[in-house]
C-alpha cells in the first residue's frame, strides 16, 4: 500500500510539473504603464477603458474609448474602425481588461492588456 502511494504521489508530481513547463496559448500579450505612456501620442494605437461608467468619468487616459467589458461583446461594432489600429485595453488592476483583450483577439483586434491598470498608470489622466 505504502508503495502505492509513492509512485501516485510522484506521478501526480510529474504531470504536475509537466503542465506547468508547458506554455498557455493563449496567454494575453501584456503592456507596461511606462510603455503605455510612450504610445499614448502614437497615432497607430488606441487606448479602451473597459471600467463602468463611473470608474471612466473619476478618471482616465486622454482620448480613450469607453465600453465596459459586460458590453465589450454587444457592442464590437462601435470599434470596428480600428481594426487597423493596436488596441490597449485597461481598466483599474488588468483583470477585467485581460477578459476585454481576450474578447478583442478573438474578434480579429490586435489587442494588448495594460498590466496594472489605472492603479499603475503614470502618465495624464482626463475626468469627465
Amino acid at each position: 500500500m505504502k508503495l502505492f502511494i509513492n509512485i501516485s504521489t510522484t506521478a501526480l508530481a510529474i504531470i504536475f510539473l509537466w503542465n506547468c513547463g508547458k506554455s498557455n496559448p493563449e496567454t494575453i500579450p501584456t503592456m507596461t504603464s511606462p510603455q503605455g505612456e510612450k504610445l499614448l501620442s502614437n497615432q497607430d494605437y488606441i487606448f479602451l477603458d473597459v471600467r463602468t461608467e463611473q470608474e471612466h468619468d473619476v478618471g482616465h487616459i486622454p482620448n480613450s474609448t469607453h465600453i465596459p467589458v459586460g458590453s465589450l461583446e454587444t457592442r464590437i461594432d462601435e470599434i470596428e474602425k480600428f481594426k487597423d489600429k493596436k488596441i490597449v485595453v485597461y481598466c483599474r488592476s488588468g483583470n477585467r481588461s485581460a477578459k476585454g483583450t481576450t474578447i478583442l483577439i478573438k474578434s480579429g483586434f490586435e489587442a494588448v492588456n495594460l498590466s496594472g491598470g489605472m492603479l499603475q498608470w503614470k502618465g495624464p489622466v482626463d475626468k469627465k
